[in-house]
């Protein structure tokens, strides 16, 4: 910690490592959305003087912050943050009236300057309170279930109670052998939980496999996932294993679980069954030891053309976690930008700490507002995407801004795949693919984003078909359509911005990813 700002303390008594939550009280948490300091973003603190005594002080000294691995805390520090700052007095349960004390600095509230007092009801501070002092501070208040001290977050950011409740989740299932289901929108972190499982689970030292279901040929993922004898079709020049009999006695993570034909779904139904594999050509099965982690952003139980087998769904779905899209837990967007800037700033300079630099912030309240009140249709990783795009076109000595395309794209209020329960049978429109007209198809695929899931439960149709669709239009495209001298041109054109490169190409950004990582680009 640079020494411009107040030495840390302890704020809990000796032997004290975690919060209380048991209850699951619901108490107010200030957090640190914006600082000169970028490393303490995400910082947080109970109001416990709020709760205890009815009152507190909000200034340059305290409360103390911490992070969400440590129980050791820090005033804000901010010379431009007056000593008197702010006084915050509980009214009724949970209804906060702020003060603003006299001779402090300038103080607002969601935008408003504050002259003496506001009062905050309980449902706003529900929804989170944009608390600034000054330009390049600002403080979220937020009501919320009383957060953890994490020591390890399992690789899973945020202080949340949907974030806690996924590790706790993945805590109780990890010790298991149990297929594990993960449901969630796109960009939402599915592979992270698994990876999360597996590093808990009894199998952490044996293999580690992930496959994306939609990646394969379709003519050869039977052989890919089961393996295949010699001369079992054109090419099979010797026995070859599949990702089973490479995943044997550790995890198989099988990602867009929804997108398996009907012939894998079925094989892979057996497997769950018999835990025996048939390889392609061969007449015997042969035993595998293999945990099943899936995931999906998919309506599974929709019925109709091209359905999943629900059998194989109910095997799949022994246990379930279902994850959040980052609409629906704001107050984990410091943490997460944070994170997204250390990451880029290690990348690039080789440094793990972000330089404080007080008379030329990184941040500024404006940009860092315009993040919290984002839809991020494309969740965490559009939200890394775009804190990456920002550190490219940052210029020396200026705050981090965002681009006036990048805003649109963050206000885009598309529907996106839900991470709750599925939609009840009755509420799914079935439609022909004869009926679609081409306006039709690109206005959806535009909505929708070129996630092709997505496109297809909003025309009432399967994903194979709006392939097929796609395919009767030279026109549009698939990624797989896509050379590699385009795809390395529109990536170092846009700085291997994924956001503006979909927009660009028109072509998901699971796709695009997929490629670029498999000609050795990051992304």
């Amino acid at each position: 910690m640079s020494n411009q700002y107040d030495e840390p303390t302890r704020i809990f008594p000796k032997g004290r490592a975690t919060y209380a939550s048991d209850d699951r009280q619901i108490v107010p948490v200030a957090i640190i959305a914006c600082h000169p300091d970028p490393n303490r973003l995400g910082e947080f603190c109970v109001l416990d003087g709020v709760m205890q005594f009815a009152e507190q002080e909000l200034n340059r000294h305290t409360p103390e912050f911490h992070s969400a691995a440590s129980s050791i805390g820090v005033g804000l520090g901010v010379p431009q943050v007056s000593r008197k700052a702010m006084r915050l007095e509980r009214v009724g349960k949970l209804d906060i009236m702020l003060h603003r004390q006299a001779y402090s600095a300038a103080v607002s509230v969601n935008q408003v300057e504050l002259d003496e007092r506001v009062l905050i009801t309980e449902a706003q501070l529900q929804q989170g309170v944009e608390l600034c002092l000054g330009e390049h501070v600002m403080i979220l208040l937020k009501a919320m279930q009383m957060p953890n001290i994490v020591h390890h977050d399992l690789g899973l950011v945020g202080i949340s109670a949907a974030m806690q409740d996924v590790r706790e989740r993945i805590n109780k299932v990890a010790p298991a052998d149990e297929p594990v289901l993960i449901r969630g929108a796109t960009g939402c972190g599915k592979e992270l939980v698994a990876q999360a499982i597996y590093h808990q689970s009894g199998r952490q030292k044996q293999p580690f496999v992930a496959v994306n279901i939609a990646a394969l040929q379709p003519s050869l993922a039977v052989s890919e996932l089961f393996g295949a004898t010699k001369g079992a079709y054109t090419g099979a020049t010797a026995d070859r294993d599949g990702l089973f009999q490479a995943a044997n006695t550790g995890t198989l993570f099988l990602d867009e679980i929804g997108e398996a034909s009907q012939e894998v779904q079925a094989m892979l139904l057996r497997a769950l069954e018999t835990h025996q594999v048939v390889p392609v050509g061969a007449t015997q099965a042969s035993d595998v030891d293999v945990r099943i982690i899936a995931a999906t952003d998919a309506n599974l139980e929709q019925q109709g053309e091209g359905s999943f087998k629900q059998p194989l769904l109910h095997r799949l779905s022994s246990y379930q976690i279902f994850l959040p899209p980052l609409r629906e837990r704001r107050e984990d967007i410091p943490s997460l930008l944070r994170l997204f800037m250390r990451s880029h700033w290690e990348k690039t300079s080789g440094q793990a700490e972000l330089p404080i630099d007080v008379a030329s912030p990184w941040l500024h309240n404006t940009t860092v507002r315009q993040l919290l009140e984002a839809e991020w249709p494309g969740n965490v990783r559009q939200l890394r995407n775009v804190t990456r795009q920002m550190l490219f076109d940052s210029t020396p000595g200026m705050p981090l801004r965002l681009e006036q395309q990048l805003l649109g794209m963050l206000k885009n209020d598309a529907p996106v795949a839900q991470a709750t329960a599925p939609l009840p049978e009755a509420n799914v429109r079935k439609r022909k693919p004869s009926q679609i007209s081409r306006d039709e198809l690109v206005l959806a695929l535009r909505r929708h984003r070129y996630e092709l899931q997505a496109t297809a439960d909003d025309l009432g149709i399967s994903r194979a078909s709006v392939y097929q669709l796609i395919e009767r239009h030279p026109e549009l495209k698939h990624t797989a359509d896509l050379t590699d001298d385009e795809l390395t041109h529109c990536y170092h054109e846009f700085n291997g911005d994924l956001e503006r490169m979909m927009e660009h190409l028109e072509v998901s950004q699971i796709g695009l990813r997929r490629r670029l990582r498999a000609m050795g680009l990051d992304a």
